[in-house]
C-alpha cells in the first residue's frame, strides 16, 4: 500500500496547549448515554479536506458510519449532541486543537475513546495525548490500512470493555432476589418497561397483579423471622409454579410480589388472580393456621395495559390501588381497579 502523503503541519510546543471552553462554557455540556457499539459511530475531525476525506472514505469502506467535523469545538458540540463511539481527530487545528479537544472531552465526562494524528517530529505531543486519555496514534504519512487497522482495534477492545463492564454490573446488580431466588425490583422495573413496549408494538395487552402477604407482621411476631423468610420463600415458589414460563414474578418489597403477564387481557384478570389466590391458601406453611382466616393468604390488586395506564408508572399506581382497595375490604380478596 502506497503511503498517503500529506502537508505536516508545522508544529510547536505550543500546540499542546491551544484554546480551551471557558469552564462556564463547559459546564452546560451533559452526555447522554453512550451509543450502542451494534452499529458504532466514528467521528473525523480534521480541518484538512483532502486528509479527512481519505480517512472518512477508508472508515466507511469498513462498514461503519462516519461524520466527520473541520474544527475541536464543532466536534466537542456534536458529541454533547450525541456521543460518537471513537472520534478520529488531527492534532494541529485552528482553535481547538487535539490535545485540547481530548481534554475538554474529559471535562464533559465522555465516553468516546480519540485517535490522535500528528506530523512526524511530533510525537511528543501525541504522547500528550496518550497521557489526556487518548487511546491510540498515527503519525503521518499513514496508509489506509494503518487507518484501518487502528480502528478495527479501537472498535473492538471498546467492545471487549463494555462487556467486562456489563458482566461486572450484573454481577454487582444482580437480578435475583437474594433470599426467595425469584426476581428482584429492579428487574421488575426494567421488565415492564419493556413488556409494555413489547405490547405497544404487536398491540396486545399485559396485567400486572400486585400481590401482599396478609398480616404478614402478626406471622412474624408470633413464628420469628426464620419461619417467616420461610413463609416468603414459600410463597414465593407457588406464585413460580402457579404463573407460565415467561411471566414476569418478582419480589417487590417485604411481603410484597408483583407478577407481570405478558399477552394478557384485563378479562382474564379475575380467573388468574384467584388461581393465586386459592394455591397460597392451599400451601401448609407451619403457623399459618394461627393466622385470622386459619391459613396463608394474600391480597391482590391487578391494573391492565393498555385499559387502565399507557406507561408503566402509571401501571404501578392503578395496580397499587386496587391492591390497597382489597385491603381495606378485609383482605384475602381479589380487586381489579376501574376507572
Amino acid at each position: 500500500m502506497v503511503p498517503i502523503e500529506v502537508g505536516v503541519k508545522e508544529e510547536s510546543e505550543e500546540t499542546s496547549g491551544g484554546a480551551s471552553l471557558e469552564e462556564s462554557d463547559i459546564s452546560r455540556y451533559q452526555l447522554g448515554s453512550e451509543a450502542t457499539l451494534a452499529t458504532p459511530r466514528l467521528l473525523v475531525v480534521d480541518d484538512d479536506p483532502l486528509v479527512r476525506d481519505i480517512i472518512v472514505e477508508s472508515i466507511q469502506a469498513m462498514g461503519y458510519t462516519v461524520d466527520w467535523s473541520g474544527n475541536g469545538m464543532e466536534a466537542l458540540e456534536r458529541n454533547l449532541a450525541q456521543p460518537y463511539d471513537l472520534i478520529v481527530t488531527d492534532m494541529l487545528m485552528p482553535g481547538l486543537d487535539g490535545l485540547s479537544l481530548i481534554r475538554n472531552l474529559n471535562v464533559q465526562g465522555s465516553k468516546s475513546d480519540v485517535i490522535v494524528i500528528t506530523g512526524y517530529g511530533s510525537v511528543e505531543n501525541a504522547v500528550e495525548c496518550m497521557k489526556a486519555g487518548a487511546l491510540d496514534y498515527l503519525i503521518k504519512p499513514f496508509t489506509i490500512d494503518q487507518i484501518q487497522m487502528a480502528v478495527r482495534k479501537a472498535v473492538e477492545l471498546r467492545e471487549l470493555k463494555l462487556r467486562a463492564k456489563e458482566r461486572d454490573l450484573y454481577r454487582q446488580l444482580s437480578y435475583e432476589d437474594p433470599l426467595t431466588g425469584i426476581y428482584n425490583r429492579r428487574f421488575f422495573d426494567e421488565s415492564l418497561k419493556l413488556e409494555l413496549v413489547k405490547a405497544m408494538r404487536h398491540k396486545t395487552g399485559v396485567l400486572l397483579c400486585m400481590i401482599d402477604i396478609d398480616y404478614f407482621k402478626t406471622y412474624n411476631d408470633v413464628m420469628g423471622h426464620v419461619e417467616g423468610d420461610e413463609a416468603l420463600i414459600r410463597v414465593a415458589n407457588i406464585l413460580k409454579g402457579t404463573c407460565r414460563g415467561y411471566d414476569v414474578v418478582s419480589r417487590y418489597g417485604g411481603e410484597e410480589f408483583a407478577i407481570i403477564f405478558p399477552g394478557a387481557l384485563k378479562t382474564e384478570s379475575s380467573v388468574l388472580a384467584t388461581r393465586i389466590m386459592e394455591a397460597v391458601r392451599k400451601e401448609p406453611i407451619a403457623g399459618a393456621q394461627q393466622m385470622p382466616f386459619g391459613c396463608m393468604t394474600v391480597s391482590i390488586g391487578v391494573a391492565a395495559f393498555p385499559d387502565d395506564a399507557t406507561n408503566h408508572e402509571d401501571l404501578i399506581r392503578c395496580a397499587d390501588i386496587a391492591l390497597y382497595a382489597a385491603k381495606k375490604a378485609g383482605r384475602n380478596t381479589v380487586k381489579i381497579y376501574r376507572t
